[in-house]
């Protein structure tokens, strides 16, 4: 048994596997804004001369599985008969895409795990966590070690088709728990309720010490660094201007336009910033030719080919 929280360990959780997860991206290019505040910005690979979309939605579908439900649970749906992967798509339900936030908070979870290295320890979509209320609850909730310290995640995501509307919804979200610890509180409050039963692969008796960590009155929850991991997709609007030209280079073109305003978008979202003190903060940016786009073929192929019809 860990007699320390940075102890445990918390790789043996994880459960996307980076590799994978990362060779969907050709870029990956970091803004430093400080020692504990960084902005990354990831672009689709191409396929066809456009940003392979279609191809990642795919992926996501069959990550949905193990982002739903724990090992057991996965499990004990096999033993009853049903596919995991049909139960685990109907959480997302006939809900209307431009507004639904699941698929971002999935992205999320496959950001933090991959590239954080820290495994989610509720499986929030599947249980009673805030499931009528995707605006005030946060988005995923993760422990890890970065940077040799125990860390406490609290995540956000925000998919919106203008960079300074995404960015002060995320700014808002963030702004919750770094301005109030209540919330934090009641935030931790609702999560070792729902704890991951993958946390059962730790060593015996972790799992009551980490119940003890998420207490945020007792010593152990001292132990952690906040980070708060951010997904951000947005339209970048330059990026439809070179795939509808047609270019033969459109990774080259992408890149070089993102090389060319990561500075100014790192800069906006550091001056939108709340007051920060011992706070880690993790932008992953996500641009895209049109955010509507993605969010309806991601309703499209979670649901089998359907679209969704908006009643007029």
């Amino acid at each position: 048994m860990a007699s320390r929280i940075k102890e445990i360990d918390w790789l043996k959780l994880i459960k996307v596997d980076r590799d994978t997860f990362l060779k969907w991206f050709f870029l990956h290019e970091e803004e430093v804004i400080s020692d504990d505040i960084k902005v990354k910005f990831y672009s689709l690979k191409c396929e066809n001369n456009e940003l392979n979309i279609e191809g990642f939605i795919n992926y996501l579908y069959c990550e949905v599985e193990k982002y739903v439900f724990d090992e057991k649970e996965i499990k004990e749906l096999i033993e009853d008969g049903y596919s995991p992967l049909e139960k685990a798509l109907s959480y997302f339900g006939d809900i209307d895409p431009l507004t639904d936030g699941r698929y971002g908070e999935l992205i999320l979870y496959l950001f933090v795990e991959s590239v954080l290295q820290a495994p989610m320890i509720v499986h929030k979509i599947s249980q009673t966590y805030n499931n009528n209320d995707q605006v005030k609850g946060a988005d995923g909730i993760f422990i890890g070690n970065i940077n040799d310290k125990a860390t406490l995640l609290i995540g956000e995501s925000k998919m919106r088709n203008n960079f300074n509307l995404c960015v002060g919804d995320v700014m808002e979200s963030l702004g919750r728990f770094i301005s109030d610890s209540g919330t934090v509180e009641r935030e931790l409050d609702v999560a070792k309720k729902h704890l991951s039963r993958n946390l059962h692969n730790l060593e015996r008796g972790d799992l009551d010490f980490i119940y003890q960590s998420l207490r945020v009155k007792q010593k152990e929850f001292k132990e952690y660094s906040i980070c708060y991991p951010a997904f951000l997709m947005y339209k970048e609007k330059k990026i439809g201007k070179i795939i509808d030209e047609d270019l033969t280079e459109i990774e080259n073109e992408v890149l070089k336009l993102i090389k060319s305003v990561k500075s100014k978008r790192a800069n906006y979202i550091k001056k939108s910033l709340p007051d920060v003190l011992d706070t880690t903060l993790e932008f992953f940016m996500m641009p895209v030719k049109d955010v509507s786009s993605f969010r309806e073929m991601c309703y499209q192929i979670f649901h089998n080919g359907k679209k969704y019809e908006r009643k007029e």
